[in-house]
């Protein structure tokens, strides 16, 4: 196996990604703007400013960060991860959106990321950050303005170009867009305002250079195998990649499994011991009506693996005809799913309208929901100081696990 960083910085760095974001930041700010101003008070009435990041911070975030500089794009766009998942490749969304970047399956497959039984490259943070800078990069040669490209990020592209063709040479904040976009770009601008301005108090530090690399492995491998020779425990490798749908990496490789840079000597030991063992070959007959689609869905390959192994130069099949199928060692049906999907799916919200009783005040409500004072403020385009009136209505987004009536 080859174990190569995923990413090389030659010039000394900064002890902190916080100054690496805040040097790379390239657009106006606009705190001038009501959205800006209102978003960053309800940053700050939060404690800390960015709460539950620190974690997954310190595992993707320098990532994100390096990329975008890399590219020579705004930096401000590496804050998108927070505002969408708050750095959470496991974070998903009721309309289908998944990963760091919350990409949706038809958006993440138009930038080359795939997504499969084995694999879904929309949690995985090289994937993603590739695909989502390559969306976000389409849209300002759309707009030619980054405020407007990051509105149709969130809201699409075509709302985008509904509200322009309404209000044509219109900025960001003079367009009619729905309230979700009109709140989203503001929080990233003041999210990036209170870094620019030193306030980061309340921020994690964390080593800007990349917390892992990548190992390429041109064979399959189990994740327990992994970790009873010696390796990272499973649930650290989940971590690390949670691209990974099963226990074990695809059958067809080359595939890239990430690791943390620390463990980078031991891992090749590990990975030098771990049991080579065979190809297994199985001969499939083919019947009436299938088709190397099919075929490949059956034995959890691809199309590609087939025709490449017999010789095909294109994907007409006959019925009667033989062909030769690498059906993996690792089978399938013996491999349990990746465990961090389910603790995800159980830490998912629904969306409640609240109506206010006479007494009640946001820091009350937040109490009885396990909410902060800032999210609730947040949704619903009010300041944390506001007086709440008897009969308003609050969005609210609560976990499905609690008792909400």
């Amino acid at each position: 196996p080859e174990l190569a960083p995923v990413v090389s910085i030659s010039e000394s760095v900064p002890v902190n990604v916080w100054v690496v974001l805040r040097d790379g930041f390239a657009l106006d700010h606009e705190t001038a703007e009501p959205a800006v101003a209102r978003a960053v008070d309800i940053y700050l009435a939060s404690t800390p400013v960015m709460p539950n990041i620190d974690v997954q911070a310190r595992l993707y975030l320098a990532y994100v960060v390096d990329e975008v500089r890399r590219r020579q794009l705004p930096m401000e766009l590496a804050l998108l991860p927070i505002i969408e998942s708050t750095l959470n490749p496991y974070a998903f969304s009721r309309s289908g959106a998944s990963g760091l970047w919350q990409l949706i399956p038809s958006t993440a497959k138009q930038y080359g990321v795939t997504i499969n039984w084995w694999y879904d490259g929309r949690r995985d943070p090289i994937d993603s950050t590739a695909a989502a800078l390559d969306y976000l990069t389409y849209l300002y040669e759309e707009f030619d303005d980054w405020l407007l490209a990051i509105a149709a990020y969130n809201g699409g592209e075509g709302r985008v170009k509904h509200a322009l063709a309404r209000s044509p040479g219109a900025s960001f904040f003079d367009l009619d867009l729905p309230l979700e976009t009109k709140r989203y770009v503001p929080k990233l601008l003041a999210l990036a305002h209170l870094i620019a301005d030193g306030d980061a108090r309340s921020f994690p530090k964390i080593d800007p250079e990349p917390a892992f690399f990548a190992a390429t492995l041109d064979d399959q491998v189990d994740l327990a195998i992994l970790a009873n020779i010696g390796a990272l425990s499973i649930d650290e490798m989940f971590r690390f990649n949670p691209g990974l749908n099963r226990r074990a990496t695809p059958p067809d490789g080359p595939y890239r499994l990430l690791i943390p840079s620390s463990y980078r000597d031991a891992f090749q030991h590990v990975l030098s011991q771990y049991p080579k063992d065979p190809v297994l070959w199985k001969r499939h007959e083919i019947k009436h009506g299938e088709s190397l689609a099919k075929i490949a869905k059956q034995y959890r390959t691809t199309v590609a693996a087939i025709r490449s192994r017999n010789g095909l130069s294109s994907n007409l099949i006959h019925p009667n005809q033989s062909l030769l199928i690498a059906v993996a060692a690792i089978q399938p049906k013996t491999l349990p799913a990746n465990p961090m999907l389910a603790v995800s799916r159980k830490a998912s919200t629904h969306r409640l309208t609240y109506t206010v009783r006479r007494g009640d005040s946001l820091a009350r409500i937040a109490d009885r929901f396990n909410l902060s004072v800032s999210a609730i403020a947040d949704w619903n385009d009010v300041a944390p100081s506001d007086v709440l009136k008897p009969g308003q209505r609050l969005v609210l987004h609560v976990s499905v696990k609690r008792d909400v009536s």
